[in-house]
């Protein structure tokens, strides 16, 4: 069910799931081509460094990117994320300088070989998820999120894929490692 209301000027759509929760969505000017959703996640156990990563790696903006930073860190959590992009035959290196670099300069990890163990497992398993076998000269454009807690260490991979410049789709890939 959908219905509209107006608070002090502001038009909103909202959504009434069936469990009856609402779900907030601001309605945009028609000169805009998107629509921003906003939504509340509580993160709350070490089980889902995964999903922060998940969402790290799904921010747009700089501004985005910055305040999920800010929230994980509220919970003691690091994070960092980076952008790597080219055709798969080229990215093994850059994909290891980008995420060990970021990993290691930001301070989400030290130079631990406990960690870092850690840190190529997780790497591994999300871009094996991310790039399957048989794109070995397609074109790649992601984002590399990496989180981490006491326990955990997660590595989020979100981007797009294509052989051609026209067949571009998304694609992620998700790894999680104890430490």
């Amino acid at each position: 069910m959908k219905w509209t209301k107006m608070f002090a000027g502001e038009e909103r759509e909202q959504d009434v799931a069936d469990n009856g929760r609402e779900m907030e969505r601001e309605i945009l000017p028609d000169d805009d081509d998107g629509v921003e959703i906003v939504a509340r996640i509580r993160f709350n156990a070490d089980g889902q460094i995964g999903r922060a990563a998940l969402l790290l790696a799904s921010t747009l903006t700089k501004e985005d990117e910055d305040s999920v930073k800010r929230q994980l860190l509220g919970l003691g959590w690091h994070s960092v994320a980076t952008e790597v992009g080219g055709v798969y035959g080229d990215l093994p290196q850059k994909i290891t300088r980008a995420l060990v670099g970021a990993a290691l300069n930001s301070g989400v990890i030290q130079k631990d070989q406990r960690e870092m163990h850690a840190l190529m497992h997780a790497a591994f398993e999300s871009l094996d998820a991310f790039i399957p076998s048989g794109l070995l000269e397609a074109s790649i454009g992601a984002k590399i999120a990496i989180v981490r807690n006491d326990r955990w260490i997660s590595v989020a991979v979100m981007g797009d894929t294509a052989y051609h410049a026209v067949a571009h789709h998304e694609r992620f890939g998700l790894g999680v490692m104890h430490i």
